[in-house]
């Protein structure tokens, strides 16, 4: 998602994170893949900064589920 799709969707925070993750994969050292940490540190950012973010597995919609953890409303995976 483009940061400008994501400041029309869901805000200007979210847009920050967008751009945020769009630079960190420009830095990737292995041909532009985040690892497993950025990609989850991307989440919890969106997740804080706009209350929703990209599910990492299927792309859906997560949310705050109270308690320090997030479900996607795609495919139910939970972070916490």
């Amino acid at each position: 998602m483009s940061a400008a799709v994501a400041t029309r969707r869901r805000g200007p925070q979210l847009a920050l994170v967008a751009e945020r993750a769009r630079r960190e994969r420009s830095i990737c050292s292995d041909g532009g893949r985040l690892t497993l940490e950025q990609r989850l540190d991307g989440v919890w950012e969106g997740l804080h900064a706009a209350g929703v973010a990209d599910c990492p597995i299927c792309g859906g919609r997560m949310e705050g589920a109270g308690g320090g953890s997030a479900r996607c409303g795609g495919c139910g995976s939970v972070l916490s």
